[in-house]
């Protein structure tokens, strides 16, 4: 089967037509009416992790809260929110959502087909018959990878994205592109990125890329804008070239990560921040953007260093927050 458009063929387009020409729908009335409706949704369905990530922004806006929503708790929350703005696809994560397996697969019924998984890969992956794909991070090679998220984690991932993808087809379409990987650049592994290319290209679906976000100023992670930045995202860019149908960020996106684009301070100025509906563990809404938080008095992230792919790609398809 064909991929025509972020893995889907024309059977998943025809099969889920509504929901894609209501996403239609919205592009247009951005266009012609300058209107703000929520496009996707992103869920922080635990707040647990396994790992504690040194660049992850989750465990900067933590809340030390072991109580958890049940999953009716859940099912009521997506009726009343992503189901009710007709939000096109869901992003489960956490903490690591693989803990909480009951909620995903009870997204997945009420939103089948249309529910990614972002997960750190530690933990076998569940084949769920209703998932769009699963989102497994790697932050470059096994030694950097380990350097940020521990040892011996990169190993792990690897193990359970192997086994998944030897198992049987699911809906028609072979394993494989059911997995997607996710490299967050910092500067500890932006040398990296050429060879993981290589290790999983023709392995798994398809990398995407972003750049470490900061929530403060002297945060070393950060790659500042410049020379060695420029020539990452050049890199970057001729990957995208060579492998077009794998590396899905496009060039406009990735021009876009040499510079400040979406606000200023830690104030969305063009970056589209509303066509996200982000929630927390706790289903509140987390401002300014998926990677803050709902609760008004936490840190945020700084937005005129944001690398976050998931508001970029908007920008370079031409939304905007105007």
């Amino acid at each position: 089967m064909v991929d025509l458009v972020y893995g889907l063929g024309i059977t998943d387009i025809l099969r889920d037509f509504p929901a894609h020409f209501r996403m239609l729908t919205k592009y247009v009335s951005i266009k012609l009416f300058k209107s703000k409706p929520f496009i996707y949704g992103s869920a922080d369905i635990i707040n647990v992790c396994n790992l504690h990530c040194s660049h992850c922004y989750w465990w900067k806006t933590r809340r030390n809260e072991k109580d958890e929503l049940s999953v009716e708790d859940w099912r009521t929350i997506i009726k009343n929110t992503f189901k009710k703005h007709h939000v096109y696809v869901v992003t489960l994560v956490g903490g690591e959502p693989l803990l909480r397996e009951d909620v995903i697969r009870t997204f997945c019924d009420e939103m089948p087909r249309r529910v990614c998984v972002v997960t750190n890969g530690t933990y076998p992956l569940p084949r769920l018959k209703n998932l769009y794909f699963y989102w497994v991070s790697l932050d470059g090679t096994q030694q950097i990878h380990d350097s940020i998220r521990g040892k011996g984690s990169y190993e792990k991932t690897k193990k359970n994205i192997l086994n998944y993808v030897k198992g049987p087809d699911r809906n028609g379409k072979p394993a494989w592109k059911d997995i997607w990987i996710t490299m967050t650049i910092n500067s500890f592994n932006y040398k990296t990125i050429e060879d993981l290319v290589s290790e999983w290209k023709g392995v798994i679906n398809k990398i995407g890329f972003q750049f470490h976000t900061p929530f403060g100023d002297n945060d070393p992670l950060w790659l500042p804008y410049g020379e060695i930045r420029n020539q990452v995202v050049d890199t970057l860019i001729q990957l995208q070239k060579k492998y077009p149908d794998f590396i899905m960020n496009t060039q406009r996106q990735l021009e876009l990560m040499k510079g400040s684009w979406g606000g200023v301070s830690n104030t969305p100025i063009d970056c589209p921040s509303w066509a996200i509906l982000s929630l927390d563990h706790k289903g509140q809404t987390k401002h300014p953007c998926c990677i803050g938080s709902s609760d008004p008095n936490a840190i945020k992230p700084i937005c005129e260093k944001c690398g976050i792919g998931c508001y970029s790609i908007l920008v370079a398809q031409g939304l905007n927050n105007k």
